[in-house]
């Protein structure tokens, strides 16, 4: 009888701490109202959501975000530039400009970097990714949300700099 109780016991306790949810998971749970209320401002349709993965982003993260972001369009306008170069000079001088920006805020965010200044143990922001459902076909999204875990943050590196929040 001692014995069966103490099974009992034992399987209890195992059970007991198996609901137990780590901080990722209660991180991930308390993402899911704001990951259906970043899907619905897109106006997407879903028939179920899952939160995968929240990942934290440090002021060092960010600008290399950043700096990865302007980069591939960088590279994007680009391509846009040579061709219109031969076919649409007003495009190819608006091109050229946008270009520019871009080049100037690389190079504002790789000085930033190189200052020193950046954090990277503190959170900026959360990145969040999930999948959502849709008549049995699949798709990944992501968003970003203030430390708060209340606000979403729309990524923007020519408009709302994080990191001269404080200026």
């Amino acid at each position: 009888m001692k014995r069966s109780l103490f099974y009992f016991a034992a399987i209890c306790l195992v059970f007991f701490a198996s609901c137990h949810r780590t901080p990722e998971e209660r991180l991930q749970r308390a993402m899911m109202p704001l990951a259906k209320a970043y899907l619905d401002t897109c106006k997407v349709t879903y028939d179920s959501v899952r939160v995968d993965c929240v990942d934290t982003i440090t002021e060092l993260s960010y600008a290399n975000l950043n700096i990865e972001l302007l980069s591939n369009m960088e590279a994007n306008y680009e391509m846009q530039y040579e061709e219109a170069l031969t076919e649409d000079t007003v495009k190819a001088q608006y091109l050229r400009l946008y270009l520019g920006d871009i080049r100037r805020t690389i190079e504002d965010f790789q000085d930033l970097m190189g200052s020193g200044d950046l954090k990277d143990k503190e959170v900026l922001l959360y990145m969040v990714t999930g999948t959502i459902s849709k008549d049995d076909k699949k798709e990944n999204f992501m968003f970003f949300v203030q430390p708060d875990k209340k606000t979403l943050h729309t990524l923007d590196p020519f408009g709302d700099n994080l990191l001269y929040k404080d200026e």
